[in-house]
């Protein structure tokens, strides 16, 4: 595990994104090869479905580990208080509907907490140094999210927000807003970005998006190389 739960820096107050890796290899994780060394490398991907079970959410670790996951995340005192993440309302009718159509299905999407992601070793994340007013801020909007399926109260009532592998692919066949786990979190964090005035990181997570089909789809796997380089 390289996220801390607690990095023991009481002055340490950042928001960010959390992510883990998708299944690769059988009995032990072996991501794919790299110009960088990815986390949790000859990891056993039975102890990685172990450390992610919660009984809150006990079908979650499965989704962690199948598809792998991004999340929100918000550190105060140098503790994570939270972590909250964009996912299918229902994993088994997500992953019945991948099983047999792939990756191009639209379900209804909703906030959970994700805390619990944390634990696998494959996990790592993206912070950016705030003050302590706007992590407490941004810990109260996301906590807020959780149980809700658009990006809260301020949302148009009349839209409906869908949960799709493949957003920049599907978004056009159906009527509402279709997002996955990291462009749902995206959103929300350059919201705050933007408002706080580090909108040169927004520049830099829109150049990331914009490379090409796999990252305008926020492709795991891209994702993860691009925070394990810091998205240089």
């Amino acid at each position: 595990m390289t996220v801390q739960a607690n990095n023991g820096n009481n002055q340490d107050y950042s928001v960010g994104l959390v992510a883990v890796s998708s299944w690769q290899g059988w009995l032990r994780h072996t991501p794919r090869r790299l110009n960088v060394q990815q986390e949790g490398a000859g990891a056993s991907n039975l102890y990685r479905l172990w450390s992610t079970f919660s009984w809150q959410s006990p079908k979650g670790c499965v989704g962690y580990f199948k598809n792998g996951h991004t999340a929100l995340v918000v550190r105060q005192g140098g503790v994570v208080t939270h972590v909250v993440g964009f996912n299918p309302e229902s994993y088994l009718l997500a992953g019945l509907l991948q099983t047999t159509r792939g990756n191009n299905i639209t379900v209804r999407g909703l906030w959970y907490d994700d805390f619990a992601m944390i634990q696998d070793p494959t996990a790592i994340s993206y912070e950016i140094n705030v003050t302590q007013n706007q992590a407490q801020d941004f810990d109260g909007v996301i906590t807020s999210l959780i149980g809700r399926s658009d990006l809260g109260p301020h949302s148009p009532s009349d839209t409906p927000y869908f949960y799709s592998f493949r957003p920049a692919d599907m978004e056009a066949r159906v009527s509402g807003l279709t997002g996955n786990c990291g462009n749902m979190a995206l959103v929300i964090l350059c919201q705050f970005l933007y408002d706080w005035r580090k909108g040169e990181y927004v520049e830099m997570f829109r150049s990331w998006v914009n490379q090409n089909r796999n990252t305008r789809n926020f492709g795991q796997g891209p994702l993860m190389g691009a925070i394990t380089q810091s998205f240089a």
